[in-house]
């Protein structure tokens, strides 16, 4: 009865507990797959009819898009979804948002082979699970892909350096199987695997025992995955993924994007930064630099890993400090009523963090009013059509509407820049450009002079119809072109509701 309470396991189970709720709380209250996910939708129905044998190129948005995308989470989706009747959008539902959640164990099993302490790891894990970053990209549709990659890549980082320090058989082989799983998964985490098993090997092996493992471990995980990029290579070369890897923008302003922590995290982190420096442990920082540094685009995500471990060091002193403790005795000091409330006072600030996150997770996904347009076009227009998508969203990649219409239509959407990432090389920034000046376009003349220009016939105009509270300079520009095409005489209204306009050109 006189037992103290095991405060790492609590802090653990909170850190399960909440990050499995802000998870799955968009995904339960929509329906529908957050965001993207639609180009591995057809991906998926790719693979189930061709038998499961890779396919050259995907049928998603008629784009000759390569099938080079590393398939193991499709494959895993296409299984799953197999053993049920009806459609596979349940699997784009759930699957990220269960497989994130595992993430969060995971992490507290890799944060506790590298942190001196249980209580730190679990204290970097609750900072982990509540983190945006840990979580918005990963529970999307198109987590199928980005949740198994982020899994497979930490259970590796886990065994790695198991590995590193023990040089036991049964790490060796985990460490090959899990790195050739997040190379199979996604092909930013297969970056993220090489930068953080060298940086592990450099840390914590670097002798000639570690050497010989760390060639074990690349050819391993070479022999484990050329059955996907050696076809790859056979069917395409080098150029798809040499295109895909063109996609991270290095500018000033990319780099600053990414340094996007809320003030309490910022001070927590800076803090941690002090005492790492001060122990002479540089991993951590060097790790988070060198993400941000070789992957502007989303090296945030995986530096997250390495600033949660600095800012739970940095929760951890703070309660030190306001349990006037040398923090030496970490269990003892969180025992103090003051220290624990300041703890768990953080884990409330970063919990209201992650329920705004959840709330505009929420309203970026497929309603009601595009589902309606979607169901009359796949009941009204005829096979191998144009569509022009005006739907006010700048970024095409972050546009559900765009993302998921050719995949539930099978039409050809020439505004959906998904999947040219593995086609337009260095010229995918240029048409990115070119696809968010049409989303300003406020009149037909507009449109058709960007038509003209990009070369681009179309046999219908979609245009939604923005909130009536939304004032900002795109709803104001689809508004105006909806007035506009409604009167130019080219083209004839053959669908309206309350949410989009349906036209198709005169011809």
């Amino acid at each position: 009865m006189n037992r103290k309470p095991d405060l790492p396991a609590l802090l653990l189970f909170t850190a399960l507990l909440f990050g499995a709720i802000v998870r799955f709380y968009p995904v339960l209250s929509n329906g529908f797959p957050l965001n993207d996910g639609g180009m591995f939708y057809t991906m998926v129905q790719d693979l189930k009819a061709n038998g499961y044998a890779l396919p050259q190129f995907t049928t998603y948005n008629h784009a000759d898009i390569p099938f080079a995308y590393p398939p193991l989470g499709l494959y895993i989706t296409a299984l799953l979804s197999a053993l049920t009747s009806g459609s596979d959008l349940w699997a784009f539902l759930y699957l990220p948002a269960f497989v994130n959640t595992f993430s969060i164990l995971v992490f507290y099993l890799f944060a506790k082979e590298t942190l001196p302490s249980r209580t730190l790891a679990s204290l970097a894990t609750m900072i982990y699970a509540l983190a945006s970053r840990s979580f918005l990209w990963q529970v999307m549709g198109g987590g199928v892909t980005r949740s198994f990659g982020m899994l497979f890549l930490l259970l590796m980082l886990w065994q790695a350096i198991q590995l590193f320090r023990e040089y036991k058989n049964k790490h060796l082989i985990l460490t090959i199987l899990f790195g050739a799983g997040t190379v199979l998964s996604h092909p930013q985490t297969a970056l993220h695997a090489v930068l953080g098993g060298a940086l592990i090997f450099l840390f914590y092996g670097f002798n000639k025992r570690g050497f010989i493992s760390a060639v074990f471990v690349g050819t391993g995980v070479a022999l484990l995955t050329s059955p996907w990029w050696g076809t790859v290579f056979l069917n395409h070369g080098l150029q798809p993924l040499l295109s895909a890897g063109q996609t991270s923008q290095r500018t000033l302003e990319s780099y600053l994007s990414n340094f996007q922590l809320d003030g309490l995290a910022s001070i927590l982190t800076v803090i941690g930064v002090y005492i790492f420096f001060k122990q002479r442990n540089f991993f951590p920082v060097t790790w988070a630099v060198l993400a941000y540094l070789i992957d502007p685009r989303g090296g945030s995500g995986i530096a997250l890993l390495a600033v949660s471990m600095l800012a739970g060091a940095g929760l951890l002193k703070l309660s030190a400090w306001m349990g006037r403790s040398d923090g030496e005795q970490a269990e003892v000091t969180l025992m103090r009523r003051s220290s624990q409330a300041l703890v768990f006072g953080a884990m409330f600030w970063f919990l209201l963090v992650a329920i705004v996150t959840d709330f505009q997770l929420i309203n970026t996904s497929l309603k009601g009013g595009e589902l309606k347009m979607i169901e009359w076009v796949n009941s009204n227009v005829g096979e191998d059509k144009t569509f022009l998508l005006a739907t006010g969203r700048e970024f095409s990649m972050s546009d559900p509407l765009q993302e998921w219409f050719p995949a539930l239509t099978g039409q050809f959407s020439a505004t959906t820049l998904q999947g040219l990432e593995w086609t337009l090389a260095d010229n995918f920034f240029a048409w990115h450009g070119q696809l968010a000046e049409f989303q300003h376009c406020a009149d037909a003349r507009c449109l058709n002079e960007w038509s003209a220009r990009n070369g681009v016939d179309y046999d219908y105009l979609v245009v939604m119809i923005p909130d009536e509270d939304d004032k900002d300079e795109l709803a104001v520009s689809l508004r105006s072109l909806g007035v506009s095409i409604r009167s130019s005489g080219m083209n004839m209204l053959v669908y309206e509701s309350e949410r989009a306009l349906v036209f198709e050109l005169n011809k």
